[in-house]
């Protein structure tokens, strides 16, 4: 019998709720009785799934949203996260978990300046949590494109997760992962889900309700079709909310599942990084650029209309609004930083020591800094790198993902565009969102009639008047 081995990808992430006012998340209906969704889900997901000790059997990612947060308001359950990757990785020389870019943004639609700075946050932030950088990272909405591979490769990452679809090949067996040639001269390693069971395990709930009964009914009949021989990897990949949170108890069948039903049949536990390490790839294919794991048309529900959110007119005035007020912003950055710093995006990848409270902002620009700055032109350097945050962060792909303007992940997405425009107005002394208004006035809610400039403005006079 072929040596044949199992893993479970849980996708573990929450959007960017903190209110930029306040810096906290506020008040959330229908969360009761906690105060917002990111608390109610640590407790009916994150806290169970690391007491039961799922984070050292499982692969994962976790959101760089979500651990801020964690850190903030239970550092003691982030630490037995780490401590148990860790265990994985003493005990292997490779990681379970996988890093993701730092925001959750949908990267074809990124310029590769940002999906260098997504991707290098997003290690520096692993690095930081675990003590050693990943072999993987998670890809929002696994949307790809080879830009995207080659930054991940070019950064050392040895490998990503993607849908069966978003192969070219038309035999593509997911038991092996493939070597994806790039057009640098790199390659990268992909490990393709099977669609089936990762399917039955997120929308059919019967088919978690026993992990033994899992096994046999729906994991060794996937294994039972494959007509070849050799090492066979079987890989399902969900939400990590799933277990415990989208439906209650499946923590415990994702425990038992890992820690005894398949080991029962046989069947190995085992991870992408170490699978790797000890099947060298044999295949090769080609990748479907711009496509997702979560849009049947491509990744169309994130920039306009689709048939999964067919009256969504308001997505495209909201990514055009947001994709030129980031080249204003970007302009003012250039400008502003010129004769103050050497080179300006690299600076802006170093501002993830700032960002995860690594250095001082103050220390941090002087040390940049190709002169001794004035109180001033350091003042000017926090705040257009302040500015870039925002901007990076209002591309989260929440504000795309629903199918309403006036829902708080579009909302959030304007007031850190607010943020970033306010910011780059204290340095230039002139608002460069201006003449954007008439695009985001297209975005209009079809539930309330809120126009998108209407919720913008507000914001953005509130900043000006908070910090007049």
């Amino acid at each position: 019998m072929p040596e044949r081995a199992f893993c479970v990808h849980g996708h573990f992430y929450q959007p960017p709720r903190v209110d930029p006012f306040t810096g906290e998340i506020p008040q959330e209906y229908g969360a009761e009785p906690y105060s917002n969704w990111t608390e109610k889900i640590y407790h009916t997901c994150y806290r169970p799934n690391t007491l039961i000790g799922n984070f050292e059997k499982i692969s994962f990612n976790l959101g760089s949203t979500l651990t801020h947060w964690m850190e903030q308001h239970h550092p003691d359950t982030l630490k037995e996260i780490v401590r148990q990757e860790n265990a994985v990785f003493a005990r292997l020389g490779v990681s379970n978990g996988m890093a993701q870019p730092y925001f959750h943004t949908i990267m074809p639609l990124a310029d590769k300046r940002d999906k260098l700075t997504l991707v290098r946050w997003g290690l520096r932030d692993y690095q930081r949590l675990f003590g050693h950088l990943p072999q993987g990272m998670w890809l929002p909405e696994t949307a790809v494109d080879l830009e995207t591979l080659d930054v991940l490769a070019g950064e050392g990452l040895q490998f990503t997760i993607l849908a069966p679809w978003q192969a070219k090949r038309s035999d593509l067996d997911v038991t092996q992962p493939y070597k994806v040639n790039l057009p640098s001269g790199r390659s990268i390693a992909v490990f393709f889900y099977n669609s089936f069971l990762s399917g039955e395990i997120s929308f059919n709930p019967c088919a978690t309700e026993n992990a033994d009964r899992f096994v046999q009914d729906w994991l060794l009949p996937q294994m039972g079709a494959i007509q070849r021989d050799g090492a066979q990897f079987f890989l399902a990949a969900s939400d990590g909310e799933l277990y415990g949170h989208h439906q209650p108890f499946r923590d415990m069948f994702l425990s038992h599942l890992l820690d005894g039903a398949v080991e029962e049949r046989g069947i190995l536990r085992s991870y992408p990084a170490a699978w790797l390490r000890n099947h060298p790839l044999e295949q090769s294919t080609e990748i479907v650029e711009n496509t997702s794991w979560s849009c049947h048309h491509g990744i169309e529900r994130w920039r306009d209309v689709c048939g999964d959110a067919p009256d969504a007119t308001w997505k495209k005035p909201l990514r055009e609004f947001l994709t030129q007020l980031s080249q204003a912003v970007d302009a003012i950055y250039e400008e502003k930083t010129s004769g103050l710093v050497g080179d300006l995006w690299a600076l802006r990848d170093d501002y993830a020591q700032v960002i995860m409270g690594q250095a001082d902002p103050n220390e941090f620009v002087q040390a940049h800094a190709k002169k001794k700055l004035n109180s001033a032109e350091v003042t000017l350097l926090k705040n257009l790198l302040a500015a870039q945050h925002e901007r990076l962060r209002m591309f989260s792909s929440d504000a795309w993902f629903f199918y309403d303007l006036d829902r708080i992940e579009p909302l959030n997405a304007l007031k850190y565009a607010a943020h970033a425009a306010h910011l780059t107005q204290l340095a230039c002394g002139r608002d460069v969102s201006q003449d954007l208004l008439p695009i985001i006035s297209r975005a209009q809610s079809q539930q309330s009639g809120l126009h998108g400039d209407m919720a913008y403005l507000s914001y953005l006079s509130r900043f000006n008047l908070n910090y007049a």
